[in-house]
């Protein structure tokens, strides 16, 4: 039940696009006007603007005798993202390195630590948001006020994006902390540059990940064509 609080068209889109994030509404799936004003408990109209919102913003897309069904992203897209990211998180670490304090280090062993617990009973929307908090760390490290509002502005695409790179791969949330533990070890160092080739490392083999998981996908029929 959708907690009663105004404006319930903003809420419906935030409650929606978790789901959709979670990987709980997965591409493809049918989101039903009807059907969600009764489990979220209200009047369809904020439903249907929530729906719209979530067009707008690319999330979804409405289909003549489907209505309203969760995008599908195509490979160029996703290809291009991760580049996009690839290219600022090394610029975020490249500064960071240069402002990282032994409280900042502390706080990502934390991380580290409790994204390791979270391999035996994983929950991908834990896993992510930790994820998020370690990288989150750097950028703010960084002190580059531009380069955050962009990742900021990024940041439920690589959410989503990070969250199809580790939701089905045991072996990807190991080498995701190895990867992590790497950037880690060259910030205890005051390595700079090698801070930024594990962090261009990291991105690359999300991104090779991503790959991965999309033509495994296809083969088994899956996934149906990408929609742009």
């Amino acid at each position: 039940m959708l907690e009663k609080q105004l404006p319930y068209k903003h809420r419906v889109y935030d409650a929606l696009k978790k789901e959709i994030l979670s990987g709980h509404y997965k591409p493809g799936d049918v989101l039903n006007e009807r059907k969600l004003s009764e489990d979220l408990g209200i009047s369809r109209t904020p439903v249907r603007e929530a729906l719209q919102m979530l067009e707008q913003d690319g999330w979804l897309q409405i289909e003549t005798y489907k209505g309203a069904v969760v995008r599908e992203f195509d490979w160029r897209y996703m290809q291009e993202t991760a580049r996009i990211r690839s290219a600022l998180e090394a610029c975020a670490i490249e500064d960071a390195a240069e402002h990282i304090t032994e409280s900042d280090l502390a706080l990502l062993e934390q991380i580290q630590e409790e994204q390791q617990k979270m391999l035996e009973n994983f929950d991908v929307e834990a896993f992510i948001v930790q994820d998020r908090r370690f990288h989150t760390c750097l950028y703010e490290r960084s002190g580059n006020h531009q380069l955050i509002r962009l990742l900021e502005n990024y940041y439920d695409i690589f959410r989503f994006l990070g969250t199809q790179a580790v939701m089905n791969s045991e072996e990807r949330r190991l080498t995701t902390l190895l990867e992590h533990q790497a950037i880690l070890d060259a910030l205890k160092r005051r390595d700079t540059a090698g801070a930024v080739e594990a962090m261009k490392a990291h991105m690359h083999y999300t991104e090779e990940n991503m790959r991965s998981h999309r033509v495994s996908a296809l083969a088994v029929g899956q996934e149906a064509p990408a929609k742009v």
